[in-house]
């Protein structure tokens, strides 16, 4: 008999060109299993970790992204909290105005301080960028207290957005005093509690201005208000107490 002979490996061409396909090589033995095995195994780790790797570069982007539009938000709304503590003697000195000419139907002075405006600064209070935050996935990708920190912040800034709405009714309610009407005492009445409501609001939001806006802002952020708004108040503040005069001890 004659001896057995492996065929030869046939070429890659024949003189036509017709390619051939080369047969898979057989695996000798377990260990050589094994290694192929290991090469398409480190393989599929690689290139999960390359995906992984360009995904968090993706999300780092991101998240530096929506902190350029979180800071520039909460730029603005810090700098609009600081009237609450830089008006404040404007304020609880006009309101105290308010009332003594609605008690008095002091008609006349009423109308200066119609005049020269609410002791309040209404502002477009700015929250864009915490919410478009919100409806991604940029939480998943930051810092828990630094995301809360945010969140603090925007929320007090949304409740002083709404308070505005507050001051602008019972403003207008109490400001109806400067008509010069005959007396009437369920409006006189309704002007005094809407002047009670105005000074109530302020003075809550002077807290939330200060310790949910501005305090975190500044030392968890490092986001301090805006130098030209804060002289706007201060000057404003000048302006209405040379109207009124310095505040009662």
């Amino acid at each position: 008999m004659a001896d057995e002979q492996e065929p030869a490996e046939a070429p890659e061409a024949d003189d036509g060109g017709a390619m051939h396909i080369h047969k898979p090589r057989p695996i000798h033995g377990f260990r050589e299993f094994l290694s192929e095995i290991s090469v398409i195994v480190v393989g599929v780790l690689i290139a999960l970790g390359l995906e992984q790797a360009v995904e968090a570069l993706h999300w780092r982007q991101k998240v530096e992204q929506a902190e350029v539009r979180l800071r520039a938000n909460l730029t603005d709304d810090a700098s609009y909290a600081t009237q609450y503590g830089i008006l404040k003697p404007c304020a609880e000195a006009y309101l105290d105005r308010m009332q003594a000419d609605l008690i008095k139907h002091d008609a006349a002075d009423m109308e200066r301080l119609y005049e020269f405006g609410p002791p309040y600064q209404p502002e477009p209070w700015k929250v864009q960028a915490w919410e478009s935050t919100e409806a991604s996935q940029i939480g998943d990708h930051m810092a828990t207290s630094r995301f809360e920190v945010y969140a603090e912040a925007f929320r007090g800034a949304n409740l002083l957005g709404e308070f505005n709405l507050r001051y602008r009714d019972d403003y207008v309610t109490a400001t109806t005093g400067r008509f010069a009407l005959p007396p009437d005492t369920k409006a006189v009445t309704d002007q005094l509690a809407a002047v009670d409501r105005l000074r109530a609001y302020i003075r809550v939001g002077r807290i939330i201005a200060v310790n949910d806006v501005i305090n975190p802002a500044r030392a968890h952020l490092g986001v301090t208000p805006d130098s030209g708004t804060v002289e706007y108040y201060r000057q404003k503040t000048a302006k209405c107490l040379a109207l009124l005069g310095p505040p009662s001890k």
